[in-house]
């Protein structure tokens, strides 16, 4: 080994997001293919630098969503689509 820090595979990033995503909706039971696929559009949508936070990911942890509340199409959608569109 090298000893220097390594550039953190799409995967890392997208596990590292989807946690961030679950802690932020108050850690839910049973969901993880929720958040995987949430973070996985989000980390998608950002392209390959990846260096900036998506305004969705903000937003996302502002919600105070229940843990009772479906997602959804929501992740797709925010993806997609900016917010507020209809």
């Amino acid at each position: 080994m090298d000893g220097l820090p390594h550039e953190p595979t799409v995967e890392d990033r997208i596990r590292k997001r989807a946690y961030e995503l679950w802690e932020s909706d108050g850690s839910p039971e049973g969901r993880a293919d929720d958040y995987w696929v949430r973070a996985e559009a989000q980390i998608e949508a950002e392209g390959v630098s990846g260096d900036a936070e998506p305004a969705v990911a903000s937003d996302q942890s502002g919600k105070g969503r229940r843990a009772a509340e479906a997602i959804g199409d929501e992740g797709v959608q925010a993806a997609g689509n900016a917010p507020g569109g209809s």
